[in-house]
């Protein structure tokens, strides 16, 4: 979805579920630059665009040995800047459902690269898990236990479209991300996906897979 859109794709917009993603945080990082300027910049999107869109927030507790980071302490930072998510996740409970998608993979050469890479590493990459979070977003991977609310209330609904926030550096696992849709048995809901990039790098970059 373009930031600047016609009258038309505004009201095609607002009667479309969105789930935004943004401030993608791991669980060995205390916030900083990198997540500011995910904020700052899903504060500027706004702005540009109205639509009918959910906050969601992936915490990577996965891939760190350490864990130093208090998940109270994003909601209350959050909560102090008018952003907090009404659903949030841990990327190490996307597990089982990596797995569902590893059996879906249509291209046998994809397939067998992916399998060898768990073998190999005894974890999933983070392409997977990225394609894996998406197709769970959009219900056609369960969410149940997975995808957790910060209110009472508050039940998740599976999105049609998703928009993901996250700095550039991200760019190749996206890309990686996208290949597994595309050569699985979900391959139709790739159109729904939408990444912005920030000018910004995680500095994570050779951890990335």
């Amino acid at each position: 979805m373009a930031l600047t859109e016609t009258s038309e794709d505004t009201l095609e917009a607002k009667k479309t579920l969105y789930s935004t993603e943004f401030f993608h945080i791991y669980t060995d990082e205390q916030i900083g630059p990198i997540h500011e300027a995910s904020l700052h910049y899903l504060q500027e999107a706004k702005k540009a665009w109205e639509i009918n869109d959910n906050l969601i927030l992936l915490i990577d507790n996965y891939n760190p040995t350490v864990h130093t980071l208090k998940v109270e302490e994003v909601f209350d930072y959050l909560a102090q800047h008018g952003a907090t998510p009404p659903f949030w996740a841990y990327e190490g409970d996307l597990i089982d459902n990596a797995k569902i998608l590893l059996d879906n993979i249509t291209a046998p050469k994809l397939q067998r690269s992916y399998n060898r890479y768990v073998e190999n590493h005894g974890k999933y990459p983070c392409s997977l898990l990225t394609a894996t979070w998406y197709l769970t977003r959009l219900g056609a991977l369960p969410h149940e236990g997975i995808i957790k609310s910060t209110g009472e209330f508050h039940d998740f609904t599976p999105a049609q479209r998703l928009i993901n926030i996250l700095p550039q550096d991200y760019k190749p696992i996206e890309l990686k991300a996208m290949e597994l849709i595309r050569h699985s048995s979900f391959s139709g809901l790739q159109d729904k996906i939408q990444d912005l990039f920030f000018p910004m790098t995680s500095g994570r970059k050779d951890s990335l897979w």
